[in-house]
């Protein structure tokens, strides 16, 4: 009979943990079991990287204006007064078929000659921080000696600003 109220507790017990177990199963709580949510919001825009060219007056050049400056600039800021807003890098491009033609070109950067390699200018760095404007002139000099037609080389003459955003390092 004790054998018969053992077996029986024993019996008792053992269904007591599998209902236990079951109800924890089912009731979605259980060690080690946990969902967390969290909703990140961000506002951002995209950067407005801002180079302006300002063009200067045209030039005439002919057999008795031989020398000519074409003047430009380049700014890292708009006519609203926005500076850019990241670090920019650019170069200069002069276009031309000037071969054998008598014309020479010489560049100045704020009043300072500075060197062309295959018709293009080193990379110059303009940061976000402050407002910057190169000034730049275009030297043309023609020799009439070289006895060809002006009307065919001015026309080919064009410059062009290349530009690229550089990446910021965080």
């Amino acid at each position: 009979m004790k054998e018969k109220i053992k077996e029986r507790k024993k019996q008792i017990i053992i269904f007591m943990v599998i209902m236990i177990t079951i109800i924890l199963f089912f009731s979605g709580f259980s060690m080690g079991k946990g969902i967390n949510r969290k909703d990140i919001n961000g506002k951002t825009e995209v950067a407005k990287p801002i180079l302006q060219v300002e063009n200067g007056s045209s030039i005439e050049i002919n057999n008795t204006n031989k020398i000519g400056t074409y003047e430009f600039k380049v700014k890292n800021y708009n006519e609203q007064e926005e500076i850019t807003q990241v670090d920019l890098e650019y170069y200069i491009e002069i276009l031309n078929n000037l071969e054998n033609t008598g014309i020479t070109l010489k560049l100045f950067k704020n009043d300072q000659e500075i060197e062309t390699k295959e018709n293009k200018t080193e990379k110059f760095r303009i940061s976000k921080n402050e407002k910057v404007e190169d000034n730049y002139k275009l030297e043309i000099t023609y020799d009439e000696n070289k006895n060809i037609n002006m009307e065919n080389i001015v026309e080919q003459l064009q410059i062009k600003v290349h530009s690229e955003q550089m990446q910021e390092v965080l």
